[in-house]
């Protein structure tokens, strides 16, 4: 009894801790850190509602797919090829259950599925360190680690087979000490779960086998007994493989299905430096590191000099470790180019054989029953817990910065309630959209709750014209990027553009042959009148002291004899600052800033919007103005759409301004701004 109540207190602190690092984002729409892929996978889930629940033809929202044709070539539905998606499934049935598809729907489930496994890691660890204390630790050590906790109320299926994967090495470990081969199939068949939903957890798989293998050798199990459980596993395995590849051939697929190695020796060791500036200190903390450090020496310590003696099941669970770990490294070779950008790829590899490692050394310390002991055990646990702990609510905000840099973010805030938008247009739900710079393929679709097609890239225009000729019925385009990452680049759409309703944020457009029409009619401009509209054009002597830190130049002009110049010794050029502007608080507002440009030499200054409310930034937005100026040594026009926030206090500071990252020079004139 008592020791079913220190079990449940374990669970208790699981939950809680759970609790305490996930409740802030329990129903974040999926953003930051790898939001494409944690959309893809609430898409997969969405899907299921929308195809009747049919298991064998997943589908999300796109009709192109990412292979084998890098989404230029669209479908005719929107199935795709994807590892087992057990965990997507059974998120489908939840959100019909509870009638409800918001994200906290499924991140509940995956979180659960994490206190689940972090449970069965106490208890692995209890039945090798025999040790009550060393087992939380185990928990509280692998339950803080950054990337764990980012991803252990997320949307990827790793967490769910992470803890398959635990729940299965501890009825292996069970089958180990007791020798039941009822242990062994559950083992199996949990590992092979893991694997079926999330591929690379073969390496457990391997692993166990391999382990199992030497056995053989030595003639502590017969081969006969291991035939059908693990002639079922690779069956079930290749099976599901086989008919994956079956959805790929027919339909293509939104998800990596190759291996990825590094190209030579110096890609690789460039790699390396890219993982670690990235993701290091995000796999583990700074303290984790000491932790590990701290106990691979008192594994030295207590084995080679102590020369303690290691139980045999023990000594396996340390081979499992190592064998565990090692095929990692393979793995890791096979699919180095992922490492760099992917940081939950850790949590498929690394994580565990090391949390396993941190098990198998604790387990070497010798413990004392005395009371004196128990004290000091509790006092240091509590102490190193803490010190943990701490660290996580820090390293989960900085996981979610964000700023003008994060499109993903911009997508939700531009397409959050354009679902309403578009049904009170009276746009039919069966309509297909073609999202032009879509940035992660399935988002903007989930948030309109429409399919369509993603156009993924809009540097070349043969990629428009191609997208422009598929079958859809509206196309879709976000304001604010569309004069930096559209129109700047591609200025003859305007003529294949038909606006029929913008909500400032979006606008749908259905395709025309020609239509003769210029930006201002395009951005329906013409019909509104400016609450504030201002101009700079060096000719004339200013007044208005809200225009600050500009030079003046007769060296070039566009229309007449000076221009402004922004020196590359300058870091923070041309400004216009002001806290007098009228009307703002009534709605939200969309400032048009354009200008004449001329760069000598590559360029490296952003063009910044600011506006501070009450001494916080509500809205950070930078355009880097390398690429909208084609050609050195030519003047051209430039202009930029931004969308500014409602605001609610007299205290604010409206901005923009130029600034420098580069030591560049650039010249500007009839610089002019308007907010409608």
């Amino acid at each position: 009894m008592r020791n079913n109540l220190k079990k449940y207190l374990v669970l208790l602190v699981i939950i809680f801790l759970g609790i305490l690092f996930q409740h802030k984002y329990i129903n974040e729409f999926p953003s930051h850190i790898h939001a494409w892929a944690q959309s893809d996978r609430y898409a997969l889930s969405l899907g299921f509602l929308d195809n009747d629940f049919n298991f064998f033809t997943p589908q999300t929202f796109v009709y192109n797919h990412q292979f084998p044709n890098n989404w230029s070539v669209p479908e005719e539905k929107t199935v795709t090829a994807v590892d087992f998606p057990i965990h997507d499934f059974i998120c489908s049935i939840l959100m019909k259950i509870y009638g409800n598809t918001s994200p906290w729907v499924f991140r509940s489930y995956i979180l659960i599925y994490s206190f689940l496994g972090l449970f069965f890691l106490f208890k692995l660890a209890h039945n090798i360190t025999n040790d009550y204390f060393k087992s939380l630790f185990v928990v509280v050590f692998a339950s803080t680690s950054p990337v764990f906790v980012y991803y252990q109320s997320g949307f990827l299926p790793t967490i769910p087979s992470l803890s398959n994967a635990i729940i299965g090495i501890y009825f292996y470990n069970k089958y180990l000490k007791e020798n039941k081969n009822k242990y062994f199939h559950l083992s199996l068949l949990l590992i092979t779960l893991a694997t079926l939903a999330r591929t690379t957890f073969a390496i457990v798989l391997v692993a166990v086998l391999f382990i199992e293998f030497i056995r053989i050798l030595k003639k502590e199990i017969k081969i006969i007994s291991k035939w059908i459980p693990v002639g079922l596993s690779i069956i079930l395995i290749f099976s599901y493989y086989l008919y994956n590849a079956y959805l790929r051939e027919k339909y293509g697929s939104i998800f990596l299905n190759h291996l990825m190695p590094a190209e030579n020796l110096k890609e690789a060791k460039e790699i390396f430096l890219k993982v670690y500036n990235n993701w290091f200190f995000d796999y583990f903390t700074v303290f984790h590191y000491f932790i590990l450090i701290t106990l691979i020496f008192s594994f030295i310590y207590f084995v080679l000099i102590r020369k303690i003696k290691v139980q045999k099941t023990t000594n396996y669970f340390g081979f499992l470790a190592l064998t565990y770990f090692i095929t990692c490294l393979i793995f890791t070779i096979a699919m180095l180019k992922q490492f760099s950008a992917h940081d939950y790829y850790f949590l498929d590899t690394f994580y565990l054989p090391i949390v396993l490692f941190l098990i198998f050394f604790l387990s070497l310390i010798p413990v004392s029953k005395k009371l004196t002991y128990k004290l000091i055990a509790f006092l240091i646990l509590c102490i190193v817990s803490f010190g943990l702990i701490l660290q996580v609510p820090k390293n989960q905000e900085k996981r979610r910065e964000t700023g003008s840099w994060d499109r993903t973010k911009a997508i939700i805030n531009n397409y959050s309630n354009s679902d309403k938008f578009i049904e009170s247009l009276g746009i039919p739900k069966s309509s297909k959209f073609l999202v032009i710079d879509a940035v992660a393929p399935n988002m903007p679709f989930i948030l309109m709750k429409r399919k369509g097609f993603a156009l993924m890239y809009v540097n070349e225009k043969e990629q428009i014209e191609n997208a422009l000729k598929w079958k859809y019925d509206y196309i879709v385009l976000q304001n604010e990027f569309f004069l930096s990452e559209i129109y700047s680049k591609h200025p003859e759409i305007l003529s294949k553009l038909n606006k029929i309703a913008d909500n400032g944020k979006i606008s749908i457009c259905t395709y025309t042959n020609y239509k003769k029409q210029d930006l201002i009619d395009f951005l329906d401009l013409k019909k509104k009148k400016p609450i504030l509209s201002k101009s700079l054009n060096f000719e004339n002597s200013l007044s208005d002291t809200s225009w600050k830190n500009y030079t003046i130049t007769d060296e070039y002009s566009f229309n007449g004899k000076f221009s402004g110049h922004h020196k590359s010794n300058v870091v923070y050029g041309l400004t216009y600052q002001t806290k007098k502007i009228k009307n703002l608080k009534k709605k939200e507002h969309t400032l048009l800033i354009s200008s004449y440009l001329l760069k000598k030499a590559a360029l490296k200054i952003d063009l910044v919007v600011s506006v501070y409310i009450d001494g916080k930034n509500v809205c950070y937005k930078a355009n880097n103005l390398e690429n909208l100026i084609k050609e050195e040594g030519k003047w051209e026009k430039v202009s930029l759409l931004y969308h500014l926030p409602q605001i609610n206090s007299e205290n604010y500071e409206f901005s923009f301004f130029l600034w420098n990252t580069g030591n560049s020079d650039l010249y500007y004139d009839d610089f002019e701004f308007s907010i409608y």
